[in-house]
């Protein structure tokens, strides 16, 4: 029987559970042999009615306020981009209007399932004819293992002895708790025929009883209450997580996929992709003569071992380097930006295949139209592209080694409090070009880049690129994501060769 082997299992678990209740489950009886000895039976039933009247009116008075809404916020993946974000968000609101499920029928579930589905079907294929279904095959299954993926870790996280009890004993469980609950209705006829007959044989007892029996019916259907909008909430978000993971897309690749993808997608397809994770891809941005290629050689010398050229765009010089540790990275040196035409749009088309962007601005340089242009560009190219995470942004200061007092350079230099007067004039040079660019103030990297003199604070700046790196990767995530990965038609006649071998050999 499986029963009983249910209990061979865990009799040891079961021996130690009822040794821990005996002790507590001997003082009922002990306790009303002690109240008949002494008499107090009475002053207990009197302190048990004004201890249950007072909690009755507790409870009747937050019966009278409306309950609060379950509004917690739950966060979204941190790699997901704007696109995604906004979908995730009507879920939420969707989630905090829905009344709470029964649980007693599996269609009213399966409707708000598919209520769901439908907000992020509608959200990603407005025009489809058929929103729920624009999904392909191999999208649905990968997304199905994906979500029972989650719900393996959620079983063993949360749920005790699910990595113990085998399917058999659960079924066995399932028909005895049903046996169970008929026995429980039976013994609730007794129960209620016992309650008419209990005024007779103990008035203050009866009266003791109904009272704490209307407090526990009240707390425990409050209870029931609270936990049904939990799971009710849990349901639509979790079904409306795995459908904004198919609806995006992100479900077009497998984790093994993704990394090669990335890893294509920083070399712009003209190198082998080497072993995840993928080399980050630097765009170096900023004006003619503001030191961006000063500014490659500096992190080539101080970062990495070695450095190869590789293809890249017209006028774009494109680099891969390898650090010691063997972590690859793609230092993309930009033409210098202009007024002529077309250069500010390619400027924004190979910032939108970076993984992180620096800008490097000079000190020197007064006129920086061309920079609010190309920053203005920049941020109104990922407006546009909400499938993908925008590359963070860094602010690089070049030349401070010319600024007043000429003949002064004796770094360090502390510009956020300037103790001097070259110090001083680092400081202002940051904050007149924060104000130009609409950037924070201080959240540029003042560096010395000139040949002859070391290089200054270069390791802040590499400090600065190591905190971005988490933001660098989900843009290089989402950029992955977002690439057609397809393949071509010759793929298509390929699967039709081996379709019809297998049906011919069947």
């Amino acid at each position: 029987m499986i029963g009983h082997g249910l209990l061979r299992a865990f009799r040891r678990e079961l021996v130690a559970v009822a040794l821990l209740l005996v002790p507590p489950l001997l003082l009922i009886p002990l306790g009303v042999l002690w109240l008949l000895e002494r008499g107090g039976t009475l002053a207990f039933l009197a302190v048990g009615l004004f201890s249950a009247a007072i909690a009755g009116l507790i409870m009747l008075l937050a019966k009278r306020k409306p309950p609060a809404a379950h509004t917690e916020a739950i966060e979204t993946p941190a790699d997901w981009p704007e696109r995604e974000r906004i979908a995730f968000e009507k879920i939420e609101r969707f989630s905090r209007g829905t009344p709470a499920l029964s649980f007693t029928s599996q269609a009213e579930a399966i409707d708000l399932a598919h209520r769901t589905v439908d907000i992020v079907a509608r959200h990603y294929r407005p025009d489809a004819a058929s929103p729920l279904t624009a999904f392909t095959m191999p999208e649905a299954l990968l997304s199905l293992e994906s979500v029972a993926g989650r719900l393996r870790r959620g079983l063993l996280l949360a749920v005790p002895l699910s990595d113990r009890l085998t399917v058999s004993q659960l079924l066995w469980l399932s028909a005895s708790v049903e046996k169970a609950g008929r026995l429980g209705e039976t013994a609730q006829r007794i129960y209620n025929l016992y309650r008419i007959a209990r005024p007779v044989i103990n008035p203050a007892g009866s009266v003791m009883a109904e009272v704490r029996g209307l407090i526990q019916d009240e707390l425990l259907t409050s209870a029931k209450t609270g936990l049904k909008n939990r799971l009710t909430r849990l349901l639509v978000i979790e079904v409306g997580r795995a459908a904004v993971e198919l609806y995006s897309g992100r479900m077009r690749l497998d984790p093994a996929e993704l990394a090669k993808a990335a890893a294509s997608a920083a070399r712009e397809g003209d190198a082998k992709p080497a072993a995840p994770p993928a080399p980050l891809r630097l765009l170096i941005a900023g004006q003619t003569n503001a030191g961006k290629s000063s500014l490659i050689n500096a992190l080539a010398s101080s970062i990495v071992a070695q450095v190869t050229p590789l293809p890249g765009p017209p006028g774009f010089a494109c680099f891969e380097a390898v650090d010691p540790a063997g972590q690859s990275c793609i230092l993309v040196d930009a033409p210098g930006l202009s007024a002529a035409p077309g250069a500010i749009e390619a400027l924004v088309a190979e910032a939108v295949r970076a993984d992180a962007v620096l800008w490097t601005v000079s000190a020197l340089q007064a006129a920086r139209d061309a920079d609010v242009r190309g920053l203005r560009a920049f941020r109104a190219a990922f407006e546009r592209r909400p499938d993908l995470n925008r590359p963070p942004l860094l602010f690089v200061v070049t030349h401070i080694d010319q600024l007043r007092p000429f003949t002064e350079w004796e770094p360090p230099y502390d510009v956020a409090a300037p103790p001097g007067p070259k110090a001083r004039s680092i400081r202002d040079a940051m904050d007149a070009i924060a104000l130009d660019l609409g950037m924070p103030i201080g959240c540029a990297v003042p560096v010395c880049l000139a040949p002859d003199r070391e290089a200054y604070n270069v390791d802040a700046l590499r400090l600065r690129i190591s905190e971005s790196l988490p933001a660098a990767r989900h843009a290089q995530l989402s950029r992955a994501y977002a690439r057609d990965t397809r393949t071509g038609w010759w793929r298509e006649v390929e699967r039709l060769y081996h379709g019809a071998r297998t049906i011919i050999a069947s």
